[in-house]
């Protein structure tokens, strides 16, 4: 979308344009501008700004993130208040006995040294936005070529050529989830085709590696599973609420009817897996801690879940900018790609067409912190 506001003719390649695998399709919904780092900060507010005035399309709701912390982190939280707010985001500090009174239904207050609440995050329907991002970029001029793999590539002075195998029909999930995870027996019977174009722009999530390792160049990011919970509650409902992150590490918010309930296993190995451990990983992971800060979880109906893929950096924030020659990039948000689209994709576009960031300053967020040591490390990760 981006692009096609700068008049760059734009097309975009992918397996399944439908996401059913994709991140953007399995993700938690989050929205927040409560991060440590400034670039994430800022980037993150643009996004709001642009999402605050496309809320009824893509059902943003502000209902603002409550975040608890423990006497390991909430030191932490407290030092980089004036940084927040001096990148113009709102955030409040709460005790744990506020905490109670602004969600009566925290009655367990143990282990929580503070809180801070910002009543500008809130919750977004990602496969919306997805949508409109789409959309909008149609309407620019973009076009799209779905069922394709890059099987090739190839870039230097003289722009960038990628081999492509293209199926004339839609892939079922199994086939789907081989390719995806890297399995063979997917790609017979695929028409097979050359593009050519002025640049590149590797913006392939947890698989932006592949193609970034098909032009010679590493990536810092690697796949990582992430499990989420739908339960259901009969005793209450969190839908007066937006966000709620546990100091255990688990977050929940309503979902419909239900409640969304996530916790990323810190013992996690890297890989493409897109099993759901079930109803397992909710006794295991989910019902205790949900119980142990909320009394009237006690009684939690497992509803179903599935699995999603982190693309994860060494330092958790993204890599965006310039990869080689031709080449340009935007992937591995270690979990915050949703709420950061906007502002990355606005300075990509900026740095692609005017050759510098100008108003949306990604900088930091180059791949060459890796080598120079300036890296940015962002703390606020679930």
């Amino acid at each position: 979308m981006a692009l096609g506001e700068r008049g760059v003719s734009a097309l975009v390649i992918d397996y399944d344009l439908s996401g059913r695998l994709s991140s953007s399709e399995l993700n938690a919904g989050g929205v927040r501008a409560t991060w440590w780092q400034p670039v994430n900060i800022a980037l993150c507010r643009s996004a709001i700004r642009y999402y605050e005035s496309i809320s009824q399309e893509v059902g943003f709701r502000q209902k603002g993130y409550l975040w608890l912390y423990d006497e390991r982190t909430w030191p932490g939280a407290c030092e980089h208040l004036p940084l927040q707010r001096s990148l113009d985001h709102p955030i409040e500090i709460l005790t744990a006995d506020q905490v109670a009174r602004r969600v009566p239904e925290i009655d367990r207050l143990d282990g929580i040294a503070g809180a801070t609440f910002s009543p500008a995050d809130g919750l977004i329907n990602p496969n919306l936005l997805k949508e409109h991002y789409r959309r909008r970029s149609r309407e620019l001029g973009v076009r799209y070529l779905d069922r394709t793999a890059v099987v090739g590539a190839e870039a230097g002075s003289h722009g960038v050529r990628l081999r492509c195998r293209r199926w004339g029909r839609a892939l079922g999930d199994d086939e789907l989830a081989k390719l995806m995870t890297g399995r063979d027996g997917v790609l017979d019977g695929a028409e097979v085709f050359e593009v050519r174009a002025g640049l590149l722009v590797v913006a392939a999530g947890a698989w932006s590696g592949e193609v970034l390792r098909m032009l010679g160049l590493d990536c810092p990011g690697v796949p990582v599973r992430r499990q989420i919970c739908i339960v259901d509650c009969r005793a209450t409902n969190l839908s007066r609420y937006g966000m709620i992150v546990d100091t255990s590490g688990l977050y929940c918010h309503n979902e419909a009817t239900h409640i969304l309930a996530g916790y990323s296993p810190p013992e996690e190995p890297p890989g493409y897996d897109f099993r759901y451990d079930g109803e397992g990983f909710f006794n295991t992971e989910i019902w205790p801690r949900l119980y142990a800060r909320m009394s009237c979880m006690e009684r939690l109906r497992h509803v179903g879940g599935w699995a999603g893929l982190y693309a994860v950096t060494p330092d958790r924030s993204a890599v965006v900018g310039r990869a080689g020659a031709k080449v340009f990039e935007a992937h591995s948000f270690s979990g915050r790609g949703v709420m950061q689209s906007y502002g990355a994709g606005q300075a990509l576009g900026e740095l692609i067409v005017r050759g510098r960031y100008e108003q949306f300053d990604a900088s930091a967020l180059s791949r060459d912190r890796f080598t120079t040591g300036a890296l940015v490390p962002e703390e606020l990760h679930i």
